[in-house]
């Protein structure tokens, strides 16, 4: 192996400790699947249920199998990696950037896929679906609506997606400053984050992330233990509304039909669609008021309370529901929505149209930056609005020197000219998606939400459009939302940067 790419071995070493260390929960509890089995199906709503073949399985011992092989599979990759990066005390490169930040997904798909597969629950593609789905925290699911699954497999369905989570959050503070530049950190953190691709920085950024993702993560599992549910649904809800992820779990928020519960999902996605760094920084200054001045935040609640107040009065005034559960609904499916979490509270596939697509444009939205949330990210709008607005000035007063400003500092007009890319880039990705998923068989509008919820890591925007059958997606079908889960989760211009990196050696070379 040539040098040159050590710190890419290195950081696919750490993450196949953490994918190692993830499978250890899911293994010590397979042998009490069928021990199990009864209380929780009698406690959990029918889509996480669990039946007797899940408990025959388990009750033959194969949970051994079934986690023990990608077990050993991550922790003998991690060590090879781990021995390929072996000298990586040097800065990040772009090159290395760009493919961890494209290779890490379908590597952590593919084992995190072999559960499924060895349980024989799943074949290898549609297994790979579910596990890139969870991974990127898209939250569709390529099993049938009400499929009966073990409460091992459920904790790793829920594990991958708040790893996941915790994946994209580091990348964030590592490693996308330095593939895609200005997309990652200069629009965080009121532009006063300073990173360095030095390791021993990001290995500090790091912790840092960690935190912060698992001191919420226990703070959710405490708060719904306290509404009353079991420390496993606690534990389950806390793991996919931390990650993004929640979608996959939408007919367990429905079943509980909890004004108390919808309440604190609401804070806590709210709390998890906000700037990790931000957090971090009050509270290692602890100074609270850093929260209230930053002008991503103020954007981003404005928008979603304004927009939950408007599906509610939408759908009062449509006789949908009564006025208060009116706004239940619209405020708790905004913040959904808008944080890219997907929970539904009420079947919105009946929904008038004005509401459904409202929801639909706040998935692009996509809460603030430095959240694990997918879509555009509240403060890259706002700085193309407020652009729109100068050169509106600048058309009245051709003279006149226009400047971009956020939180009192100018914003760099090649941030602009980026952010300007990345619009157009999403819109022309979507687009290109979903002809290509209408092109195996998909109606265009359901092929429209789907590929949204893709891109935008907002899985239950398809069901906006009626679409919620995603195991009936042909194998083209999944490929091409496989393909949108990847480069909504890299930002796209990750993905052309890796494809540019990879043409230029294969020039060289030949």
């Amino acid at each position: 192996m040539r040098q040159g790419y050590e710190i890419f071995w290195y950081l696919m070493s750490r993450l196949s400790l953490a994918l190692a260390a993830a499978l250890l929960p899911p293994l010590a509890l397979s042998p009490q699947d069928a021990g199990g089995a009864e209380a929780l199906s009698a406690s959990f709503p029918a889509a996480l249920a669990f039946a007797g073949k899940g408990a025959a399985v388990a009750a033959r011992g194969d949970g051994l199998l079934f986690y023990g092989v990608p077990l050993l599979v991550a922790l003998g990759s991690g060590a090879v990696f781990y021995w390929l990066g072996r000298e990586h005390w040097r800065p990040l490169r772009l090159g290395e950037g760009a493919g961890f930040a494209v290779l890490a997904w379908p590597y952590l798909a593919a084992i995190g896929a072999l559960p499924f597969v060895l349980s024989g629950r799943l074949s290898p593609l549609p297994a790979f679906f579910e596990s890139m789905a969870a991974f990127t925290a898209t939250g569709l699911s390529s099993f049938a609506s009400g499929a009966p699954l073990p409460p091992s497999l459920l904790l790793w369905h829920g594990l991958m997606s708040w790893l996941g989570g915790l994946a994209f959050v580091v990348m964030l503070v590592t490693v996308l400053p330095q593939v895609s530049g200005c997309f990652g950190i200069t629009l965080t953190a009121r532009q006063s984050v300073a990173f360095s691709p030095v390791w021993r920085r990001m290995h500090r950024a790091l912790w840092h992330g960690l935190f912060i993702y698992g001191g919420l993560t226990l703070l959710f599992v405490l708060v719904l233990a306290a509404l009353g549910l079991s420390p496993f649904r606690a534990l389950l809800l806390a793991l996919l509304t931390v990650s993004t992820a929640g979608s996959s779990a939408t007919a367990a928020v429905q079943a509980y039909d909890s004004p108390a519960l919808e309440v604190a999902l609401s804070l806590m996605m709210l709390v998890t669609g906000g700037n990790f760094l931000l957090y971090w920084q009050a509270l290692s200054r602890r100074r609270a008021r850093l929260l209230a001045c930053d002008a991503e935040v103020r954007a981003a609640l404005a928008l979603v309370l304004a927009a939950g107040a408007l599906i509610g009065a939408h759908l009062f005034l449509t006789q949908t529901y009564a006025a208060g559960e009116a706004l239940r609904h619209g405020l708790f499916q905004a913040v959904s929505f808008f944080t890219t979490v997907g929970f539904t509270s009420t079947a919105v596939t009946g929904w008038p149209d004005f509401d459904r697509y409202l929801l639909f444009l706040l998935a692009f939205t996509g809460a603030c930056i430095g959240s694990p949330a997918g879509g555009l990210k509240t403060v890259r709008l706002l700085v193309l609005a407020r652009m729109t607005a100068e050169e509106l000035r600048r058309t009245l007063h051709p003279h006149m020197v226009v400047c971009v400003r956020l939180d009192g500092l100018p914003v760099p007009d090649k941030v602009v000219g980026r952010l300007l890319s990345l619009f157009f880039l999403t819109v022309l990705v979507l687009f290109v998606g979903t002809l290509a998923i209408a092109a195996t068989g998909v109606p265009i509008l359901p092929s429209l939400g789907l590929a949204a919820g893709c891109l935008t890591s907002t899985g239950h925007t398809a069901a906006l459009f009626g679409f919620t059958e995603v195991a009936s997606l042909s194998a083209p079908g999944m490929g091409a939302c496989l393909a949108l889960m990847l480069l909504g989760r890299v930002e796209i211009f990750s993905a052309l940067l890796f494809a540019c990196f990879l043409g230029e050696r294969l020039q060289r070379r030949w």
